[in-house]
């Protein structure tokens, strides 16, 4: 089959890339796959863009096209239609908005619970119709979608590289990983920092550590913000840690903690998945997790992690494990085994079936 692969996001370096390259490496073996460059994309130096890509998640991607594609912002219709005929089988990594396909089949993702403004009228609605399946990156975000837009749903969970993370000698550390960024503050950095200190005042955690790591996207006076409202105890910060860095912390720590969508009641603002837990757990953390977004299809309750509505919550669990030694291994035993449900070998089989039998 010859199948194309787009996302307008391709020079971002984010989840949904991950996802889309992933499938790209995945079909490589048994049919043509292009990744398309849009007008925007083709004038990113494309070849160093999919280089620095693959080195990033970790994917061949070398047999793969780089083909310029007239889509995203000034695309000409009759051009797109066109070129779209030739493809067997189109993936598309949507930003809330949808095109007119003319490929015999085409599948489009949601990253994102996005509310349907571009399927409303008339010609959304043609132009959605267009379309054979949504894949959506968890039951969560396939709920929301499910009720905004009229078109077959099916939950594909994103590839993680459970195996490349290992649990080594622990240590009495807390982890949270996720982006700084200071313009949604999403990740609720401040928060769980605020739950650590109050906690270590009470003396009841003595000896133990809370550590944050994630990209830092340009926000450094936000991580300087960070850095003076911990100052003065056991916090530390790992701004654009490289991953065999974090893998490293990942074995160490001993819980994890997710505070994404805390306080928040639109889907947009939750955590629509969560590859960081999962990596956590692959790495024997006990995750201490919000009981909102995608967090609760990862970790089952009681079992292989525990989920909080509240900061108070939160503390009380994580002093829960730190005072049980034997609850806090058999969490982390778990925690491990269930990691492997969301390998990047799981979806591979996942994308490979449908592709089988749409």
């Amino acid at each position: 089959m010859k199948i194309g692969i787009y996302t307008p996001y391709l020079d971002s370096f984010g989840g949904g890339e991950r996802y889309m390259l992933t499938i790209a490496e995945a079909l490589l073996l048994d049919h043509e796959v292009d990744i398309f460059l849009d007008n925007h994309l083709s004038s990113k130096e494309p070849d160093k863009l999919i280089s620095d890509l693959a080195a990033r998640f970790n994917l061949n991607l070398s047999k793969t096209n780089l083909i310029k594609a007239p889509l995203g912002l000034g695309g000409k219709f009759f051009k797109k239609n066109s070129f779209l005929k030739k493809y067997d089988l189109i993936f598309y990594l949507t930003d809330g908005s949808v095109f007119y396909s003319t490929a015999k089949k085409s599948i489009i993702h949601f990253q994102v619970p996005f509310k349907n403004t571009a399927a409303k009228n008339p010609w959304g609605r043609i132009k959605l119709s267009t379309w054979n399946l949504a894949i959506c990156n968890s039951c969560f975000t396939q709920e929301v979608i499910k009720k905004e837009w009229p078109i077959k749903t099916e939950v594909v969970y994103p590839p993680v590289e459970v195996e490349a993370v290992k649990p080594l000698k622990k240590k009495k550390q807390i982890l949270t990983v996720g982006r700084f960024t200071s313009f949604t503050k999403s990740k609720k950095q401040e928060e769980m920092i605020n739950a650590f200190v109050d906690l270590y005042k009470t003396g009841k955690i003595d000896g133990w550590s809370f550590h944050l790591a994630g990209s830092v996207e340009g926000d450094e006076k936000y991580i300087q913000e960070l850095k003076e409202q911990a100052k003065g105890f056991p916090v530390s910060f790992y701004p654009n840690l490289p991953f065999k860095n974090l893998v490293k912390l990942y074995g160490e720590s001993s819980i994890y903690w997710h505070a994404a969508g805390f306080g928040e009641d639109d889907p947009a603002k939750m955590e629509h998945f969560g590859i960081t837990t999962v990596e956590a757990m692959a790495g024997g953390c006990v995750p201490i997790v919000i009981n909102k977004g995608g967090q609760p299809e990862i970790v089952e309750n009681g079992k292989s992690g525990l989920l909080w509505n509240s900061l108070e919550e939160l503390q009380a669990l994580t002093l829960q494990i730190i005072k049980d030694q034997k609850l806090m291994e058999e969490i982390g035993d778990h925690a491990i085994s269930r990691s492997k449900f969301f390998s990047k070998g799981k979806f591979e089989e996942k994308i490979k079936f449908l592709v089988k039998t749409i």
